[in-house]
């Protein structure tokens, strides 16, 4: 298991603050928030800024604070429903906001549990998308619901895009949904220069998954996921992905758990388990 940053989140200093404009009258707490780091292997992870707002807070102004930040995805949650077994949450990342994002939500969980000593039970989107939060051996944990791909013939664009073979490719949607495409280990994934730059004509996000052997012989499974049609032209630490991913893994070697490491220049570890119809990260 990765060790992950247990130090209290950073409050955002006061010049931060001043750069969000007009924000800070609407906002009661700003926080840094660390996820899927790795010490061990040197992975860093990623973080969120999580926003405790009060009423007035509107959507473009979100947009705006998330455009301001350093952080890859802001997180927005109303003092009002903190508190709550159910609490709504919002993401933007810095041109867009975000419908759905694990690493956030995660991010978000962890900062409410040291801010107030717990997180709610539920998080849940405008559109009904459920994220619930539970505790195994004092860790926090986050489930979501499994998306099912159907394998698919390799699109032209993505062969060009990709610079390697391609083994398997799979959609779960023809636009605003998920395309992954399984790669042969001939070269590592991390090493692959991936063309985003014609990513961002293709309305899905793209994964590209690979199966490599350790030095032992043992089975690991590296990832890496851009969304340039989105406004990211790669993740660097996602946990909504893993929602596509963990599926396609038991259907191609019937494996239900484990670790799967993001190859992106920050690198990440993400634990994760299947059980039934979700997928549970950590």
């Amino acid at each position: 298991m990765h060790k992950r940053n247990n130090k209290p989140s950073r409050l955002l200093n006061l010049a931060l603050t001043h750069r969000l404009h007009k924000a800070p009258r609407f906002v009661q707490s700003f926080a840094i928030e660390q996820v899927f780091n790795d010490t061990a292997r040197r992975c860093k992870g990623s973080s969120a800024l999580i926003v405790i707002y009060k009423t007035g807070l509107t959507t473009r102004l979100m947009q705006r604070i998330a455009k301001n930040t350093a952080q890859p995805a802001t997180v927005f949650l109303n003092q009002a429903n903190i508190k709550k077994n159910r609490c709504p949450i919002r993401w933007f990342n810095h041109s867009h906001e975000i419908s759905r994002c694990g690493h956030g939500t995660l991010a978000a969980a962890l900062f409410l549990k040291k801010w107030q000593g717990f997180s709610p039970n539920t998080f849940y989107t405008k559109t009904g998308e459920v994220f619930e939060t539970r505790i195994h051996q004092r860790a926090l944990q986050l489930q979501l619901t499994t998306i099912d791909s159907t394998e698919v013939q390799t699109e032209v664009l993505l062969q060009q895009a990709i610079p390697a073979s391609i083994v398997q490719s799979y959609k779960t949607a023809e636009i605003n949904g998920y395309s992954t495409l399984m790669i042969n280990s001939d070269q590592p994934l991390k090493t692959l220069a991936i063309n985003t730059a014609q990513l961002q004509y293709y309305p899905n996000a793209v994964i590209v998954l690979q199966q490599r052997q350790t030095a032992y012989q043992n089975t690991q499974w590296h990832f890496r996921y851009f969304a340039p049609y989105y406004g990211v032209d790669e993740d660097s630490a996602t946990g909504s992905a893993i929602c596509i991913i963990a599926p396609i893994i038991k259907q191609y070697t019937e494996q239900t758990h484990g670790q799967l490491f993001q190859d992106s220049v920050a690198g990440a570890t993400i634990n994760y388990r299947l059980k039934n119809s979700n997928v549970i990260i950590s």
